[in-house]
């Protein structure tokens, strides 16, 4: 058998590495390059036609479309289907009765599509890829019960616990001078004076001083008793501002109400606040409005609390329908007002034109959890009636009660009153009137 020449010996090992090579990218699958622009279209016509059943990725109220050309492959004519669903599936098509079975039978709006559109759509779809996460990080939640405030007392305390301890110190002190004197003088030792004698003894010498001191600690008792008094039963004031008790799902204000977010109208899920004495806490019914299609939070957190309104309504996401095992929802009051204190909602939304966050803050700017903003305090109210302007313009309320004014001499004389400043405000038209919030 001849053996090799030396030049053929010199290059087998390149000829087989190149030859190895090209098989490994002959074989290796390429990259596809994705059309954008065809892209774009679908995506454009997706949001403006489909978005609002279909997800591309989940099921929603339909199938996800990701992967929807592959299924039907074989099965039927997947444009017909999308064109005119109701109109395909009197053709009998099987596949396309199973998905419309499937779907609890829900009835695909027809869609005036050209084929290169529905194209388009499918292209879009195959080819999705989600954005990914801002920030690249998932928020952590604060607190709930948001920063703390140490109260003052107890530094004052501490204080004046200090001044005891040194006034001790110095009037023992003093007594054992006392004594000292006394002994060498040979009168023997003095008996020590209790406090509350050495305090007698210190007032009698300092009449000026013991009054205005007396009286300055009376004043403070008063003013502490009046203010103790002012907000028996009241659910407000410095005790309680800013409460914000944790909820059995963390529903956050700002990302729903925030007008650099979802910016919904707060009448939306507080829908009696218009019309009713209460706004109420909206039903679980009012967030799956929504959340039956939005499925997933802006982080794993918030993902995980739509969870829970999937929980407490009963409702199936992965087979889109509700089980009809339901579990309430026990959210925790955060305003609360005396039973002898009337507040009308409505009063001040539909006739007073106040705006939510008047009262309740900026809850649509910084408040992820809900908390009582104002004191809600009967000098709180009656501050806010006697500054707060009324729109009196385009509201029908108030040209009634222009009318009735200007009917009688009397009510002619209060307008001109009202408008000697060019403002009425709520105090003009009554609102400091006892009758008006008390029973």
């Amino acid at each position: 058998m001849p053996r090799p020449s030396r030049i053929s010996t010199l290059f087998a090992g390149p000829r087989q590495f190149f030859f190895a090579l090209f098989l490994l990218l002959a074989a290796a699958p390429l990259t596809a390059q994705v059309d954008q622009a065809l892209y774009d279209q679908g995506q454009k016509i997706f949001k403006g036609n489909c978005a609002s059943c279909h997800k591309v990725d989940k099921k929603m109220t339909g199938p996800a479309l990701q992967g929807a050309r592959a299924r039907w492959e074989g099965k039927g004519d997947i444009y017909a289907w999308i064109r005119n669903s109701t109109a395909y599936l009197k053709t009998g098509n099987a596949y396309a009765n199973q998905i419309f079975a499937e779907y609890n039978k829900s009835v695909m709006t027809p869609m005036a599509l050209t084929d290169a559109e529905i194209d388009a759509v499918l292209y879009f779809a195959d080819n999705y890829a989600p954005p990914a996460p801002a920030g690249g990080t998932t928020p952590v939640a604060a607190p709930v019960g948001g920063p703390q405030t140490a109260p003052a007392w107890p530094w004052l305390l501490i204080v004046a616990l200090l001044f005891a301890i040194v006034w001790m110190s110095l009037r023992g002190v003093k007594n054992q001078l006392r004594s000292a004197v006394s002994e060498a003088e040979g009168h023997g030792p003095v008996a020590n004076e209790t406090w509350w004698v050495s305090l007698k003894g210190w007032a009698w010498r300092n009449k000026a001083w013991a009054s205005v001191i007396s009286l300055l600690i009376l004043s403070y008792l008063v003013v502490q008793l009046w203010n103790w008094a002012f907000v028996i039963g009241v659910y407000g004031g410095d005790q309680v501002q800013h409460y914000k008790p944790s909820q059995p799902i963390a529903f956050n204000h700002t990302l729903h109400a925030g007008k650099d977010n979802l910016n919904i109208n707060c009448q939306y899920c507080h829908n009696s606040a218009e019309k009713s004495k209460h706004a109420g806490i909206p039903t679980a019914n009012v967030c799956m409005n929504c959340h039956q299609a939005v499925n997933v939070g802006r982080s794993e957190a918030g993902t995980a609390e739509i969870q829970k309104i999937y929980a407490a309504t009963g409702w199936d996401a992965e087979n889109n329908r509700y089980t009809g095992v339901e579990k309430p929802i026990m959210w925790n009051k955060v305003h609360n007002l005396p039973d002898h204190v009337y507040f009308s909602h409505a009063t001040h939304v539909a006739v007073g034109k106040i705006e939510c966050q008047k009262c309740h803050g900026p809850i649509d700017e910084k408040m992820d959890v809900a908390e009582q903003w104002a004191p809600l305090t009967m000098g709180w109210c009656i501050q806010c009636h006697g500054e707060t302007e009324v729109q009196m313009a385009g509201n029908g309320y108030y040209d009634e009660v222009h009318r009735r004014l200007k009917e009688n001499p009397i009510g002619q004389r209060e307008l001109r009153k009202y408008l000697e400043d060019e403002k009425i405000t709520v105090k003009e038209l009554g609102g400091w009137e006892c009758a008006k919030c008390h029973y």
